[in-house]
């Protein structure tokens, strides 16, 4: 199954590094009233990687979890 908005890292450096990227594009899209949501997926092992991220663009008024 292959899911489009799930971004995955075999490296927890380059995983960290993703995060830390995604925010300062969150600075710049702050202007338009949108941003990058974040959803680290525990416990996710794949011959990919075990660092994985559920990632959308949402409306900057929006609860930042999944319920």
């Amino acid at each position: 199954m292959r899911m489009s908005n799930l971004i995955v890292f075999n490296d927890s450096h380059k995983s960290d590094g993703f995060e830390q990227g995604v925010a300062l594009i969150n600075k710049k899209l702050d202007k338009h009233k949108l941003k990058v949501n974040l959803q680290f997926i525990e416990d996710y092992v794949s011959d990919e990687g075990e660092y994985a991220w559920y990632v959308s663009v949402v409306p900057d008024d929006l609860p930042t979890t999944l319920g």
